[in-house]
């Protein structure tokens, strides 16, 4: 089951590297649909994972306490008035983090399995952004109709005059997603055990982390720029404190608590200012001049317009606490409630309107607990830092919820923190 759960990941990953030459030659082929079968695989090892869970009675306490929470935002939903489509849609998307999770924790996933993610994967996307560069490719900018409406297969689009690549995939923030997730695993796996980085494989590692890094930028992907240089800030403080002793360590560590609450405040502030009094801080990303613009504007219209319209989707008093349910915000919108739809582009406004006030508060209490008491020294909790690192990076901006390539690998993080040091080789 292991060896065949690998494969279907390689599969799944290549399904969305590939995304949009797949669809285009899917679409040409007159099969349009095919392009789904990477939901289906995800579903299926789904499956896989709770009928053998359910078989064996064997079931992981962390895994159970948010699979009831999503389950608790699912009925929420239902009882206030969402499709059960909605209400299911809303479901496949968080059903990718459940994957992650059980593929390392069911299956003891190896560790070895993200470094050959990295060093196949990588090089790929890369190529995808360089022949974009370099040529017009068929299947950018190129849209199908299916079912009754118009899908696009690749989205191209500019900023200051600058085309924003994504290559093989998608949409360029997705290609921008999976580079820094992919070194992130690899990194994560680094600090933990280099047991799996001979010498040989060091300069070529190296080299694609660069080379990463320039791929993100030739998506403009300001999200994922951010993210990838905390990344790299974190792997340097962490080898620091990881491999020196004394008071050195203790600093170095004190130093990688303070960035993850910073961080978090970064994600959690500006939401919090766009309900109360957004112009406190827009006021100053206004500006003229054309490169502040282009990096602010989109902020702007976050804490102006996209926030407050979310949290008027809580339309009943009580929904500030209970939420508005599974589905109740994002792409399930799109399908159901095309008239309400927002799409957060912030994790913790996503969570607000799905699961509530109720719900919000613990779930960052708990993080914020976890990662001040954590010990550094002890190489396992690297796993849960960088979780929460990716998370607090990417949710300022994003939703987080509905990028796979980051649930995914998400759950994949967790799990190997929460499987404490166990399939290590």
């Amino acid at each position: 089951m292991k060896n065949l759960t690998e494969k279907v990941l390689y599969i799944w990953f290549g399904f969305i590297i590939f995304e949009a030459p797949l669809r285009f030659f899917f679409f040409k082929a007159g099969v349009p649909s095919l392009v789904y079968l990477k939901d289906i695989l995800l579903i299926g090892i789904f499956v896989a994972f709770a009928l053998e869970a359910t078989i064996t009675a064997k079931m992981n306490k962390l895994m159970l306490s948010l699979l009831t929470l999503v389950l608790y935002a699912a009925v929420v939903g239902l009882i206030n008035g969402l499709a059960p489509m909605q209400v299911a849609f809303g479901m496949k998307i968080v059903i990718t983090f459940f994957v992650g999770f059980m593929a390392v924790y069911t299956l003891g996933l190896k560790k070895g399995f993200f470094i050959s993610l990295y060093r196949i994967f990588t090089p790929i996307i890369i190529l995808g952004l360089l022949l974009e560069l370099l040529f017009d490719l068929p299947w950018i900018g190129f849209e199908y109709e299916a079912y009754g409406v118009i899908i696009p297969g690749s989205i191209s689009w500019w900023t200051l005059d600058l085309p924003r690549l994504s290559g093989f995939g998608r949409v360029s923030y997705e290609t921008a997603i999976l580079l820094v997730c992919l070194s992130t695993l690899y990194l994560a796996v680094s600090l933990n055990n280099n047991n799996y980085f001979p010498a040989k494989w060091k300069v070529y590692d190296r080299i694609f982390l660069f080379l990463s890094f320039i791929g993100i930028i030739l998506t403009t992907a300001k999200s994922s720029i951010f993210a990838f240089l905390m990344l790299i800030l974190f792997y340097v403080l962490m080898k620091k404190a990881t491999a020196v002793s004394g008071r050195f360590n203790h600093i170095a560590g004190a130093v990688i608590k303070v960035l993850m609450i910073i961080i978090l405040l970064y994600g959690v502030m500006p939401p919090v200012l766009a309900a109360v009094s957004p112009g406190t801080l827009t006021g100053y990303l206004n500006s003229d001049d054309l490169i502040l613009k282009a990096i602010s504007a989109s902020y702007v219209e976050r804490m102006e317009i996209m926030w407050p319209d979310a949290y008027k989707l809580l339309s009943s008093g009580y929904m500030y606490f209970t939420g508005r349910g599974l589905g109740g915000v994002g792409a399930s919108q799109k399908y159901f409630e095309p008239e309400l739809y927002n799409a957060a582009d912030n994790v913790y406004v996503y969570m607000l309107v799905d699961f509530g006030i109720i719900i919000l508060p613990i779930i960052l209490g708990l993080l914020i607990f976890k990662n001040l008491t954590l010990r550094i020294n002890n190489r396992q909790n690297i796993f849960f830092l960088t979780f929460s690192l990716i998370f607090f990076s990417f949710g300022a901006t994003l939703n987080v919820i509905e990028s796979p390539t980051l649930m995914i690998c998400l759950g994949f993080l967790l799990a190997l923190w929460d499987r404490g040091g166990k399939g290590d080789s």
